[in-house]
């Protein structure tokens, strides 16, 4: 079962106590009228002793069902998918569930419900705003000579055609750190981003430069946390030369 079903659970075990506390209180009062004081400051006693443990449950269930976990248990669960590989194939989005149903990318949040279960309009929010920037860590790069150290990826604007909502537009600007020698350059171009609510992808077409062909920069994120994501170079080739992580600063 999973961690979303779990907290369901346990929030309906949660509102199951609280009926209970209620009758508790209830039936205490109902009783005032028929027991002496000690057999009242008893029942007092055992109420307040419910509603402690009640309370120590309701703070573990908060820890369990905090966001940031959420979020890593969702990031873990992408990642186990990408290892499986996409049962829908190149440019189809699966809608999930028990259900299962494949559509084509382009038809992610562009504002009608494709799937039976309406996921594909479901996460259409844009984490990524003017001001962001992201700084990529060098893991591998044989596209260039230099072999940069980071790579700082600045948002500058952000837009949206109103009959390609899936792929917001963003202005972004790359810039290339390289130290070499003791000699620290650096070397800066704006460039044209795209992003796809489909595939979590962050798509930058040239800016980069290489000693062969044209790059293009694919930012993967997993669609659980976008302060991280893999960012890979690929050449027109269809090569991948570097792979770069980047963290949100």
């Amino acid at each position: 079962q999973s961690s979303f079903g779990c907290a369901a659970d346990e929030a309906e075990r949660m509102r199951e106590r609280r009926v209970f506390l209620w009758s508790v209180i209830i039936a205490t009062v109902v009783v005032v009228v028929v027991v002496g004081d000690d057999e009242v400051a008893k029942l007092i006693e055992r109420t307040d002793q419910l509603t402690h443990d009640f309370e120590c449950f309701q703070r573990k269930i908060n820890k369990r069902i905090d966001p940031e976990r959420l979020k890593r248990a969702g990031s873990l669960e992408a990642r186990v998918e990408t290892l499986e590989g996409h049962p829908c194939g190149s440019g189809r989005y699966q809608c999930g569930g028990d259900d299962p149903q494949c559509i084509s990318d382009l038809l992610v949040c562009d504002g009608h419900a494709d799937c039976r279960n309406e996921e594909d309009e479901k996460h259409c929010e844009l984490h990524l705003k003017p001001g962001d920037k992201f700084v990529g860590e060098r893991v591998f790069d044989h596209c260039r000579r230099l072999e940069p150290e980071h790579i700082t990826l600045t948002i500058n604007s952000v837009s949206t055609a109103t009959f390609f909502t899936g792929y917001p537009k963003l202005q972004i600007t790359v810039n290339i750190h390289v130290d070499k020698d003791d000699v620290e350059t650096e070397a800066g171009a704006p460039t044209i981003a795209y992003y796809s609510f489909a595939k979590n992808q962050l798509v930058i077409v040239g800016g980069l430069g290489s000693n062969t062909d044209s790059l293009a920069l694919i930012g993967q994120f997993d669609g659980h946390n976008f302060d991280r994501f893999v960012g890979e170079a690929i050449l027109e080739s269809d090569t991948v030369c570097s792979r770069f992580i980047y963290h949100r600063q």
